[in-house]
C-alpha cells in the first residue's frame, strides 16, 4: 500500500463564523470519498489563520517528468467545482471567499519535513475554484 500523505489547508484571518463555517464543510468531505483522513493532525488558529491538517491515503498529487504537481481527477472531484470542497464553502455566502486560502501537499506522512516535496497552491475562489501553484513557504504562508 502507498504510503499516506500529509496535507494543510490554511484559511488567512477568518472570523468566527467563517470558522465553523470551513470546519463543519470539512467534516462533510473528510469521508472516504472526500478528503479520505486518515488522521487530523491539527485543526487549530495559529497566528490569526485557521489550519486544518490531516493525513491520507488519498493522493491529490502526482510526480511528472517536470516535478510534482496536482491529480486532476482527485482535485476535481474533491476540491473545485460547483459543490465540492471550495464550491461549497464559495455558496456559502458568507465571506470566505475574500479570505486568502492555501491548499499545500506537505509530502508523504512522516515524522520529519520533506521541504523539497511540498507544493503550495492559493486558491481561487469561484465557481470551479481553481488552485494556482504559488512559490512560497509554509513560513510565508502562516505569518
Amino acid at each position: 500500500m502507498e504510503n499516506p500523505h500529509m496535507y494543510l489547508l490554511v484559511f488567512k484571518k477568518p472570523s468566527n463564523t467563517q470558522v465553523q463555517i470551513i470546519r463543519n464543510t470539512f467534516s462533510d468531505f473528510d469521508w472516504s470519498q472526500g478528503f479520505d483522513v486518515e488522521e487530523m493532525v491539527a485543526n487549530d488558529i495559529v497566528n490569526d489563520n485557521l489550519i486544518i491538517q490531516f493525513v491520507s491515503f488519498k493522493e491529490f498529487s502526482q510526480k511528472t517528468e517536470n516535478g510534482i504537481t496536482l491529480y486532476p481527477l482527485n482535485v476535481d472531484a474533491v476540491l473545485s467545482g460547483k459543490g465540492q470542497f471550495f464550491g461549497t464553502l464559495f455558496d456559502s455566502g458568507n465571506g470566505i471567499e475574500n479570505l486568502d486560502t492555501y491548499f499545500c501537499y506537505l509530502g508523504e506522512a512522516s515524522e520529519s519535513r520533506d521541504i523539497e516535496n511540498e507544493l503550495y497552491f492559493k486558491v481561487e475562489f469561484g465557481r470551479y475554484s481553481p488552485l494556482n501553484k504559488v512559490e512560497i513557504s509554509l513560513e510565508e504562508i502562516m505569518a
